[in-house]
């Protein structure tokens, strides 16, 4: 499911010039289209992680694949700039309702020790989805000369899928906390109070992973959808080769940069409680450099080494990341909490990022803007306003808007990593307390 979640929903960036080139979509108006697709996904979030907390989550896990799958067929049916939009909306209702549930359903199955490397190779979905949608969604549409052929077969294998999950058993909420489980299946009865959502407010250690997270989905999401692209248009490469190229460095970096992130996380957990944020925050800080690097390389070679290293990096936060959240808050309210960080990570970050990259391009396409201090700097760069579809564009100077945004992540989650230890002691603390208190008033020994 995560890998069909992510294919279908890049598919999009596989086939957006030959999009853009049917519809007559300036860049500012493709990049709207990722933007209508996660303001839906960012609004319908909070709602599901309320239900999540309350009502079976594999029955509305099953409605969320059945919906997005709809609408991944429903993009290929699109004729305007508005059918597309409507399409991408209906597609981030469905993705944000499974977005929410998964974690929050594989974190009662996992203990904590194990619980970075889990999330890693689960998120394996995202890189790998992105590199099918890019490689596989482009082929299919030059192969058959239309890109409407490849949603619909990026969107049928969705409802087998979405039949599957009403197979899957619902486990107890907190179960991998080492706890009575008959204890905690009362305790998942527990209501959350409004207290509770304002603790979970001013959580240091949950809200410095929500704001690094939005930074590492803003600069994600710009890269991903635009990366193609800027290879082609501005470094003259083929579609196909850039496509394959795009694929496969995403692909192996996601495989290393997950699976090492979460493996080196889990061990130096063992003597350092903060380290699920020291590599978070360190790996987005070497990620730096290396994007940069691979903005202003000109040969191949280069710039398939330096986006290689620098997805390496990007990929080794995910699970960490996503496992502080995990690990500090209760258990009855983590649908909750993944929806809140999901609604944040992608208001304040992808949500923007494309369509904020596709405008500086447009900007900077304009020769007298280029005449400017800032047009100046970037032609020296290299930077420089390339005609396309008929119109004079400058992706490079968008590409550039993530450098900031990962430094400032960077920044966000090392300076949670002297939180986190405590807020981890504070949870199970808070969960033996309140499991200790529902047993004594089982027995009607407090009232």
């Amino acid at each position: 499911m995560s890998l069909l979640d992510f294919y279908d929903r890049w598919t999009l960036a596989g086939v957006l010039t030959l999009l853009q080139a049917d519809l007559k979509l300036s860049d500012a108006e493709a990049g709207s289209l990722n933007s209508f697709f996660l303001i839906a996904y960012s609004v319908v979030a909070p709602l599901m992680g309320w239900l999540g907390d309350r009502v079976q989550r594999t029955r509305l896990l099953a409605l969320g694949v059945a919906v997005w799958s709809m609408a991944t067929v429903g993009t290929g049916l699109a004729n305007n700039l508005f059918e597309l939009r409507l399409a991408r909306s209906i597609l981030g209702i469905g993705e944000a309702t499974y977005g929410v549930l998964a974690p929050s359903i594989l974190t009662d199955l996992f203990p904590r020790t194990r619980r970075a490397r889990m999330l890693s190779l689960f998120l394996l979905g995202m890189p790998l989805g992105y590199a099918l949608g890019i490689k596989l969604g482009g082929w299919i549409a030059e192969t058959f000369g239309d890109w409407r052929i490849a949603f619909f077969v990026a969107g049928t294998p969705g409802f087998v899928a979405a039949l599957s999950a009403l197979l899957l058993p619902e486990p107890i909420r907190g179960l991998s906390e080492g706890l009575d489980p008959e204890a905690l299946r009362r305790h998942q009865a527990f209501r959350p109070s409004k207290q509770d959502y304002k603790d979970l407010m001013v959580n240091s250690s949950f809200t410095y992973t929500v704001f690094g997270l939005a930074a590492y989905t803003f600069a994600f999401g710009g890269l991903a959808f635009w990366l193609e692209s800027f290879l082609v248009r501005v470094r003259g490469f083929d579609k196909g080769y850039a496509g394959t190229l795009v694929a496969s460095t995403g692909f192996l970096a996601a495989i290393l940069g997950m699976i090492g992130g979460g493996w080196l996380a889990d061990r130096l957990q063992r003597r350092l409680p903060g380290a699920l944020l020291l590599v978070s925050g360190s790996s987005m800080l070497l990620a730096v450099p290396c994007i940069l690097a691979g903005l202003l390389a000109t040969e191949p070679v280069a710039i398939g080494t330096w986006m290689f290293l620098a997805q390496f990096l990007l990929f080794a936060n995910a699970g960490p990341s996503n496992a502080v959240i995990a690990a500090v808050v209760l258990p009855n309210m983590r649908a909750t909490a993944y929806a809140i960080n999901t609604f944040c990570i992608h208001f304040l970050g992808d949500v923007w990022s494309p369509l904020l990259m596709g405008a500086v391009s447009d900007y900077f396409g304009r020769l007298s803007v280029m005449q400017t201090p800032p047009g100046q700097l970037l032609a020296r760069l290299g930077f420089v306003p390339v005609r396309f579809d008929g119109q004079w564009r400058n992706l490079g100077a968008g590409m550039l808007v993530v450098v900031p945004a990962v430094l400032l992540g960077a920044i966000v989650l090392l300076a949670g990593v002297r939180h986190l230890p405590r807020e981890m002691a504070l949870m199970r603390a808070r969960l033996q307390y309140e499991l200790a208190r529902e047993e004594l008033k089982s027995r009607g020994e407090i009232p």
